[in-house]
């Protein structure tokens, strides 16, 4: 006899069972081509080790024993802080358990479990190719806020290095060999930089030391520096995970970001230049950096380095009712 939606058994996460939820993502988002298979450590990184992280907030779905689905729910205090009163769902399922119940039961333990946290918003996402997910999404009234433009630049011709204003200069370092102190000089001019564009609120300290401590990736950050104060910064990784698992020779720009009263003078241009030729000096062929589809003077400057749109993912929100 098959086995059906009554079959379910649904667990919250524990650290014992993040191998299932790895084999679970892994599984249900193989045709993403940016995607790749967790390391345990990195998965440690993503709910344990996140200062945000609630168990209860999670769920795996297991079929006579089996993995085959995962929900968690983020709940992160600067959002709320900020006023926006949202959370983050998302909803996996192997291919072959789709459309059997498995997703919805995962989603109504996520919007019930946001419910009772007061919240009022949940947020979730897509591959703008992805039907079944675009689907599922819709028909649970969630609704299309924004798209994330994937952009790529591919071959190793390097970009000529951009001349600063005068009293400007690039410092660059690993980032994972910045003090604390410097770690917390990079957020103040992220959240500085970030703080006029969409769906953006301020980031906390814990969260982005923890970020720079479990990134395994090597990632390097390159300074503008005004009289020694750093007031934009590119932060670039080679993507070494990704690359020995797919075979590919790939890095992306992870962030970029100037003060607004330091910006049209020619920072941005700067060091973008800088994160892309170190990503080429590490040898690799393809860089790739996300982008708001509405904001045209980034995409004006990406276009301009040699970038052209390969992919593009959406983001949704839905009323999450009161009891």
């Amino acid at each position: 006899m098959a086995s059906s939606v009554t079959d379910l058994e649904l667990r919250h996460l524990t650290e014992e069972s993040l191998d299932d939820m790895i084999e679970v993502l892994a599984k249900a988002r193989a045709n993403n081509p940016h995607d790749r298979r967790l390391t345990r450590d990195e998965a440690r990184e993503y709910t344990y080790l996140d200062p945000e992280f609630d168990p209860k907030g999670s769920w795996l779905a297991l079929l006579n024993g089996k993995p085959i689905g995962f929900c968690s729910v983020l709940i992160m205090r600067n959002r709320i802080d900020a006023g926006m009163n949202d959370a983050y769902l998302d909803v996996d399922i192997i291919p072959e358990h789709r459309g059997k119940g498995a997703e919805q039961m995962l989603l109504e333990k996520g919007l019930s479990y946001i419910r009772s946290r007061g919240v009022g918003k949940a947020l979730s996402r897509s591959l703008a190719d992805d039907r079944w997910a675009q689907a599922f999404l819709a028909s649970n009234s969630f609704k299309e806020d924004y798209r994330i433009h994937t952009l790529c630049r591919s071959g190793r011709e390097r970009i000529e290095d951009v001349d600063l204003p005068e009293g400007f200069r690039l410092e660059s370092k690993a980032f994972a060999n910045l003090t604390d102190e410097e770690t917390m000089a990079v957020l103040d001019v992220l959240n500085d930089s970030f703080q006029d564009h969409m769906n953006f609120a301020p980031e906390m300290p814990e969260r982005f030391i923890n970020f720079r401590n479990c990134s395994e990736d090597p990632k390097a950050i390159a300074f503008a520096l005004k009289d020694d104060v750093p007031v934009g910064f590119c932060l670039s990784e080679e993507s070494a995970g990704f690359n020995q698992e797919k075979g590919t020779k790939v890095g992306w720009v992870d962030l970029i970001g100037v003060r607004p009263s330091f910006r049209r003078v020619g920072l941005g241009k700067a060091l973008l230049a800088d994160g892309v030729n170190w990503i080429l000096s590490m040898g690799m062929d393809k860089v790739y950096l996300g982008a708001y589809a509405v904001n045209e003077k980034a995409l004006d400057l990406y276009r301009s380095f040699g970038f052209s749109k390969e992919r593009e993912s959406i983001w949704y929100s839905r009323v999450v009712e009161k009891l």
